[in-house]
């Protein structure tokens, strides 16, 4: 429904979004959509509104079969506006613009025009069918006819209307005839259930007449049992006495033979405990004198190890301590012939320096010194020789 409000002189309309509204003013349209919202004034103005929406109809209806009998169809149905302005051409929805209602009642128009489309189509289909197959065909059939004429229909088209489905729910004929139908039906129903019963009641009987044979034959099987029982339980209480004596015969020889058997096993014990004893002895006594042995090699084995340990030991010492030496010795020849070959290259009075250097350094470490006069001239005159010598190798190389 629409909804209009005044408000003084003026109104305003507001519409559904699935509400198709067209407003004329002077009988000229002037505005034409969906959910549209607007204000108007009374005097002048006119306004449509078509449902856009899907509609859902329910239908019934009454046909006669070609056997003269009445059957009842009930159905729905679904249609929905798809051209507005074309539907609003050929049916009046217009409104009450005081209260937004339809002035007359176009949806009953169109449910009118789809009940008796339907009716018709579905009338003549059920006109050519009997009560019996129609109901046994299903709504199935009826249902393509009905939409294979809603299609031939082309005053929907034109109207701007379409049909979006359609279903049968029940094809019913009247109470009487449908009892009468039911019948056939029930009895056969009935002479199954009859017929089931009497197979029943001839299996029990059956039944009984073969459990009362296996009783009579468990009965005659169970004496044909017990006297066989009888026979075997005395053959049994005969096997048991013979098998008794024999028990008891074989329990005397038995024990005669196990005091026979530990008498000798006494004698072997102690003649086995004698040799026993002897080979002990025997073992015990040379054990020692081989374990003497074994202990002196053992130690002789020990003795020369460590002899060969400390003599490898002293080697690898000495010939360590030797190239000690040999590389001391040899560095300290290698600075004296640096040193002496420094002092080739110095002058005579330089070298005599320095040899007075080193003296009076060795004099400092020495508390008191005697001095004799050989001691003092040799000492001199070699001093002086080695200085003549250095300072003519000069002269020379000068």
């Amino acid at each position: 429904m629409t909804d209009i409000k005044k408000t003084l002189f003026f109104k305003h309309l507001r519409s559904e979004p699935n509400m198709h509204v067209r407003r004329f003013r002077n009988g000229r349209l002037v505005k034409s959509g969906k959910g549209l919202a607007f204000w108007f004034a009374s005097m002048g103005t006119s306004i449509a509104e078509v449902p856009t929406d899907d509609r859902e109809l329910q239908f019934i209806f009454q046909g006669r079969t070609s056997d003269f009998q009445e059957a009842t169809v009930q159905g729905e149905l679904i249609y929905r506006v798809t051209d507005p302005d074309c539907l609003a051409e050929r049916i009046d929805f217009s409104i009450d613009l005081d209260t937004g209602l339809h002035r007359k009642a176009p949806l009953e128009q169109l449910a009118a025009l789809f009940t008796n489309t339907v009716q018709k189509h579905a009338a003549r289909y059920v006109a050519s069918k009997e009560v019996r197959q129609l109901i046994t065909d299903g709504p199935e059939k009826i249902l393509n006819a009905i939409e294979q004429g809603m299609e031939s229909e082309t005053v929907f088209t034109e109207m701007g209307l379409k049909l979006v489905s359609l279903g049968i729910n029940e094809i019913s004929p009247v109470a009487e005839l449908e009892k009468a139908l039911q019948v056939p039906t029930r009895e056969r129903i009935q002479q199954n259930a009859d017929e089931a019963t009497f197979q029943r009641r001839a299996l029990a009987v059956e039944k009984e007449r073969a459990i009362a044979e296996n009783e009579l034959q468990s009965k005659i099987e169970l004496a044909a049992r017990e006297e066989s029982l009888i026979s075997q339980q005395g053959r049994n209480e005969r096997r048991r006495v013979e098998e008794q004596s024999a028990v008891e015969e074989a329990s005397v020889k038995a024990l005669i033979e196990r005091e026979r058997i530990q008498s000798e096993a006494v004698s072997s014990r102690a003649k086995l405990e004698a040799e026993a004893e002897r080979e002990r002895r025997q073992i015990m006594s040379q054990s020692d004198s081989d374990v003497q042995k074994l202990a002196a090699e053992t130690k002789a084995q020990v003795r020369r190890s460590l002899a060969a340990a400390d003599a490898d030991a002293i080697r690898l010492e000495g010939k360590a301590e030797a190239e000690k030496i040999q590389a001391v010795g040899l560095a300290e020849a290698a600075g004296e012939k640096e040193r002496m070959s420094v002092y080739e290259s110095l002058p005579a009075n330089v070298v005599f320096a320095l040899a007075l250097q080193e003296i009076a350094g060795k004099l400092q470490k020495i508390d008191h010194i005697n001095i004799t006069p050989d001691v003092l001239s040799t000492n001199l005159a070699d001093l002086f020789a080695a200085g003549a010598q250095k300072l003519q190798n000069t002269g020379i190389e000068g």
